[in-house]
């Protein structure tokens, strides 16, 4: 006789899958980007879970893709993470615009003339997500970043402008309202700005780290400096063309350091690095302290992005551990892995200035992460 025909809850319903044996799957998708995309497009469970583990599972196991310019590709840095060059296209309305920083998955683009506008750009797909309208067009901003709530745009050390993001144009209001806030009266220019274990962090040119608090603080007190303790004096490492940056390695945050070569006399030529330090904050006492082993991660610096990422399970990634990845302003590719505290010379391969839109190549994340 034939068997029985299986009863219908008998099969198996692969939408609804225990999240730990689904994670498990996703886990050996990795680093590949198509195999992530076509496990997004399975289903919306599949695709709720992949955005919900982005943070922890995803973004840290895949190493950020490079933005080639002025051709305009997006380059993996591994075949494991994709096969060939992505094609890439700026929106028109962006086109001949001022590079400011990739937040989150998106490219920030500062446009003058005519339209005087902001232009936040899908990082992937080139796409514009949102364009606005400049709180004033004359201060020479210098950097902008996406927080998980607002977009802040950074004129001077002084003070910054903020504004609800993604939540505006709101039905009622199609105009966005700048909000000014000041900075603290010892703060320097902000460079990066971070999530951290539920915290916005940002760091500026001489390693101060600020707290910004932008949904329920005063405007006089949105922004607070973190006081800390074990730093070189910022004398003593690059500030202009490498610059501090500040990165996420699991539950540690780490600053990379330029360290340059003491002047030998009056005489003497210009600073050069000579050391990559990097730095591992203790918040219970507020201190750094300079590591030579950051155990399983892999940093990768952009000093051309302004933006530091830390990647994790590097045997599937085509990365080794411990180590420093850097990419400098005019040149194509990762400079050698270097491990931290090591002496290495960066200065050959440019640091000169650029014209805009992308003075160089640029690191960027996938916003499928975000």
């Amino acid at each position: 006789m034939p068997p029985p025909a299986p009863e219908q809850d008998a099969f198996r319903d692969w939408a609804n899958l225990p999240e730990l044996p689904l994670a498990e799957v996703l886990r050996g998708l990795l680093p590949c980007l198509r195999s992530l995309y076509a496990f997004a497009a399975t289903c919306r469970p599949w695709r709720l879970l992949l955005r919900a583990s982005a943070a922890s599972l995803v973004r840290p196991r895949v190493p950020p893709l490079q933005l080639l310019c002025p051709v305009l590709r997006l380059a993996p840095f591994s075949p494991l993470v994709a096969r060939q060059f992505i094609p890439y296209r700026l929106p028109v309305p962006a086109e001949g615009s001022t590079f400011l920083s990739a937040s989150r998955g998106y490219l920030i683009l500062l446009s003058r003339g005519s339209s005087n506008s902001l232009h936040v750009v899908d990082a992937l797909a080139g796409t514009e997500r949102r364009a606005f309208q400049l709180p004033s067009p004359h201060f020479p901003y210098h950097y902008a970043a996406l927080s998980p709530s607002h977009l802040l745009l950074f004129h001077s050390k002084h003070a910054f402008f903020s504004l609800p993001f993604p939540d505006y144009p709101s039905p009622n209001n199609s105009r966005p309202e700048w909000i000014k806030h000041t900075l603290p009266r010892a703060a320097s220019f902000v460079t990066t700005v971070l999530e951290f274990s539920g915290r916005v962090l940002g760091l500026t040119d001489r390693a101060q780290i600020l707290e910004f608090h932008l949904d329920s603080a005063p405007l006089n007190q949105t922004v607070r400096m973190l006081p800390t303790t074990g730093l070189p004096d910022a004398t003593t490492f690059d500030r202009l063309h490498f610059r501090p940056h500040l990165v996420a390695a699991g539950n540690r945050l780490l600053l990379v350091l330029f360290m340059l070569q003491p002047k030998l006399g009056y005489m003497s030529p210009m600073h050069k690095v000579n050391k990559i330090g990097v730095y591992v904050l203790d918040f219970a006492q507020m201190m750094w302290e300079e590591v030579d082993n950051i155990g399983p991660y892999t940093l990768f610096v952009d000093c051309a992005g302004r933006s530091a990422a830390a990647c994790v399970d590097v045997g599937n990634c085509g990365v080794e551990e411990n180590r420093v990845y850097v990419a400098v302003p005019n040149c194509r590719t990762w400079r050698k892995a270097i491990p931290p505290g090591w002496e290495v010379s960066l200065n050959g391969e440019g640091g000169a200035l650029f014209r805009p839109p992308l003075p160089s190549p640029i690191s960027v994340y996938p916003p499928l992460f975000f």
